[in-house]
């Protein structure tokens, strides 16, 4: 679910069932042309589909963090994604989850994010293999989750 179709009302009362937020991170620079930054979200786009459809009710999108230091992500730009998933969470969230198609991301670079999912860290770039390979990276992270909180 995307976090303009939610109300007050309704981040109220399903606040508790959507427990993961997803962080897109397009990686523009500024240096792109209106062309070329609309095929960097339109990519991106394709890969959210992977997480939002079928995860939906669970999971809300928040709004791209857009410029983020082109495709390796600078230290001044992990600190803010850094910063920005930290606030996320405080806001309730227990799993934060980064999905960018441009960045050169992996997983542990951003210690508050659960999850990182770029083509560094997945090896591909295939939208129907990443989406298979997300689908079944969260539900994993869920499950142990609970299975850890069991213990």
């Amino acid at each position: 679910m995307k976090f303009s179709e939610l109300t007050a009302e309704q981040w109220e009362e399903w606040g508790p069932y959507l427990d993961t937020c997803i962080l897109p991170v397009t990686g523009l620079t500024g240096l792109e042309s209106p062309v070329e930054a609309a095929e960097r979200l339109e990519r991106l786009r394709d890969w959210l589909d992977g997480v939002e459809i079928p995860f939906h009710g669970r999971t809300v999108t928040y709004p791209a963090y857009h410029f983020a230091g082109g495709s390796e992500p600078q230290p001044e730009d992990i600190a803010l994604l850094d910063k920005v998933c930290g606030r996320l969470r405080e806001q309730g969230f227990s799993y934060i989850i980064i999905v960018s198609h441009a960045i050169r991301l992996r997983q542990g670079q951003v210690s508050q994010a659960d999850a990182v999912f770029t083509p560094a860290e997945l090896g591909t770039e295939n939208a129907n293999t990443v989406k298979e390979l997300m689908k079944d990276k969260i539900q994993k992270m869920w499950y142990a989750s609970q299975f850890e909180e069991q213990l």
